[in-house]
């Protein structure tokens, strides 16, 4: 009787080939098939969703993501600490978005007067209002893209189960481990 074999066991296969080891030794089948699976639809999913949000915006994912951090909190600032710890980009990165975001009036970049080694980002009015402008239709392409392609209990799995994926690896980012 053949095995059936699982989508992303090539890939599986293609690892072990260049490795020169059995990748499964190293990561058990069903865990590579996700992880190989989570970065696939991430890839595809943030390009699709980012090319449509510069097309419609002129603003890129990552200018959104910070932009809707600055927007959820109240007086809409945030120190660049906190604003690395929230967003989806590394804290080197930040600075140069946030400095990208600056050169379109979107955001300002401040040094704290009582302590000079910190750094506030701030949405500014016309920050604000780019971001009301772009939100609708991204939020839309969201939900086309990512919202359609599973039934609400199959959304309400995967939400569960990144939930548990990012508690087990809050203390790591943290910590830089």
């Amino acid at each position: 009787m053949a095995t059936e074999q699982h989508h992303g066991d090539g890939e599986v296969a293609e690892l072990s080939a260049i490795l020169g080891v059995d990748a499964g030794t190293l990561l058990e089948p069903a865990v590579a098939r996700a992880w190989i699976a989570l970065l696939t639809a991430y890839g595809r999913l943030t390009r699709a969703l980012s090319s449509e949000l510069m097309d419609s915006s002129g603003m890129s994912l990552a200018d959104f993501d910070v932009m809707a951090q600055l927007a959820r909190v109240e007086g809409h600032s945030l120190r660049m600490t906190e604003l690395a710890d929230v967003a989806l980009i590394s804290k080197s990165g930040l600075t140069r978005r946030v400095d990208r975001l600056a050169i379109n009036g979107w955001v300002t970049r401040r040094r704290c007067t009582e302590d000079g080694r910190v750094h506030w980002a701030t949405l500014t009015p016309l920050g604000i209002k780019a971001f009301r402008n772009a939100a609708p239709a991204h939020l839309r392409a969201v939900a086309q893209r990512f919202g359609a392609s599973l039934p609400a209990r199959e959304m309400e799995q995967l939400t569960s189960g990144l939930r548990k994926i990012a508690a087990a690896n809050a203390e790591r980012v943290r910590e830089g481990a």
